[in-house]
Order: C-alpha cells, then structure tokens, then sequence
C-alpha cells in the first residue's frame, strides 16, 4: 500500500518557525538552557528532541544534552 499526499500541512519554513517557538517555550519554562535535557523517543521524537537541541543552542549559544529512548522492548 502506498500513501499518496494530497496536501502539504506545513513547509520546511513552517516547521522550522514551530520548533523555533517550542524552543523559546521550553527555554521560558526551564527559565533558561541550565540543567536542561532533551529526550526523543525512537524513531520519531529523537529527531524532534536534536532539532530542538539545535534551536535552543542557536538561542542561547550552549547545545543542551539531548538524546533517545527506544520503548521498543516495553
């Protein structure tokens, strides 16, 4: 079975301007990048969690810790 898009939901400018954001509201809440780790489940969230490493260290100058979870055995 093949999936065949029929709309495109966001664009590459689109996501990266949402993480951009998501970036800003995590750094608000942890009240800056100190003490700070990022983890993405496997598969998809570990992508999720490098980007918003990635925003956050353009942000505040400093890469905070970041890594994955495979849930795959529970």
């Amino acid at each position: 079975m093949t999936l065949q898009w029929k709309q495109l939901l966001m664009s590459e400018e689109d996501i990266n301007r949402a993480t951009r954001r998501m970036a800003h509201e995590i750094l608000e809440r942890n009240r800056g990048a100190e003490d700070l780790a990022l983890v993405g489940i496997y598969t998809r969230g570990a992508p999720l969690a490098e980007h918003l490493a990635q925003q956050i260290e353009a942000i505040e100058g400093t890469l905070p810790e970041h890594g994955m979870l495979d849930i795959t055995l529970f």
